[in-house]
């Protein structure tokens, strides 16, 4: 178990610290709300396209460890890359960096049944290392970015991430469930069809994805909305990881009443109160007062992340995990860097505070959508109540 969140652990702390040093090092070199956002998109994009190839594959292959360990190999290469590419060219050098990113999320999630564990247990454990390497590799992001530059945030990115990858090597799995596909294109349709037609999985599904689109957009915000408050952005992860702090906690505390409830209405609580919370944020007048808004949002949020996993433990045959979570992975990452996109474009002619009204508003959009979908009447495929 120790051997695996430690793996896991340090292959997110380095996506983490990702997502806003890219944002601190494109802000830092032009000052440009729109390259900012087209450098941070960019990382996520390809997501899309790659989720479901990655998790079919990963499925399938004879040597996972080798195929997460190479995730974190290629993030450290494009890590050192960045530092030295002209501005120009980040978001290429981004792109090619996030070509794999399913991989540290969904792929590692995915292996958790292969593990000799009390699953519910380390599933738990493995949210709550989410927000864990979230807490540390935001604000880890945030301390080297000040105290040295945003290019020494994205070395320690490469450092870490290579790192992760020498660990992952040294995991250890159960062999795989056999597959009734005979080839990639088949477990694709199955895996997609799993994701579609099974009403509480395609829910949770939709929820999130709906749901991190406001994340992409936060990240971006944050660059512009920190120096309204009299606050240095490179504080951004600071904020995100007081955030992570509330969540973490949320999860220690509800942990053991979670199985009370089905995984997709736990989200849909939990994202509806999210948005709540977030819509207080625009009434921060001070740095102090934000680092107290994101703490609650994060006690509001917490247990989301619990749910959606266990969703897709429970909703998909064992032989599609590995896809449906990196697809699911996938899928949330393209909202990311949707988001991203949007707030680029939003702050250009708009305000923080009219970004953040829309982060809160896409939370409710999230649950509505997910409700609905819940309630569809298409074939139930692999779920059970």
């Amino acid at each position: 178990m120790w051997r695996y969140l430690t793996s896991a652990g340090l292959a997110r702390l380095a996506d983490e610290m990702v997502v806003v040093t890219l944002a601190l090092l494109a802000w830092s070199r032009t000052g440009d709300e729109l390259l900012t956002g087209v450098t941070t998109a960019a990382y996520a994009l390809p997501a899309v396209v790659t989720g479901p190839l990655l998790g079919a594959w990963l499925d399938r292959t004879r040597h996972p460890l080798v195929a997460l360990a190479g995730n974190q190999f290629l993030l450290a290469a494009m890590a050192i890359g960045l530092i030295f590419v002209p501005a120009p060219l980040m978001p290429f050098l981004a792109f090619l960096a996030g070509l794999t990113l399913p991989m540290t999320s969904g792929g590692f999630t995915s292996m958790l049944p292969r593990l000799n564990v009390d699953l519910p247990r380390m599933t738990a454990y493995d949210s709550m290392l989410y927000s864990g390497t979230a807490i540390a590799g935001l604000a880890l992001a945030s301390i080297v970015a000040v105290a040295w530059s945003p290019a020494g945030a994205m070395t320690v990115v490469a450092l870490l991430a290579a790192a992760g990858g020498l660990v992952t090597l040294r995991l250890v799995l159960a062999p795989a469930p056999p597959s009734p596909h005979s080839s990639l294109l088949p477990a694709l349709r199955a895996g997609a069809r799993t994701l579609m037609r099974t009403p509480p999985l395609r829910a949770a599904t939709l929820t999130s994805v709906i749901s991190f689109t406001g994340f992409g957009m936060l990240v971006v915000t944050l660059q512009v909305l920190l120096p309204s408050l009299h606050a240095d952005s490179d504080l951004s992860g600071l904020v995100l990881a007081a955030f992570d702090v509330g969540a973490v906690l949320a999860v220690m505390a509800v942990r053991p009443h979670l199985s009370r409830w089905r995984p997709e209405r736990v989200l849909f609580v939990t994202v509806a109160l999210y948005g709540v919370s977030f819509a207080l944020w625009t009434l921060a007048g001070n740095l102090p007062v934000l680092l107290a808004m994101a703490f609650v949002a994060g006690l509001a949020s917490g247990p989301t992340l619990v749910a959606l996993i266990t969703a897709r433990q429970r909703y998909s045959p064992p032989e599609l995990l590995g896809q449906v979570s990196t697809t699911g992975a996938s899928l949330k990452i393209g909202a990311f860097s949707l988001g991203s996109l949007l707030a680029g474009v939003l702050l250009s002619s708009s305000t923080p505070t009219t970004a953040l009204l829309v982060i809160a508003l896409l939370q409710f959009v999230a649950v509505g959508v997910g409700l609905v979908a819940a309630r569809s009447k298409a074939p139930a495929g692999h779920a059970t109540a």
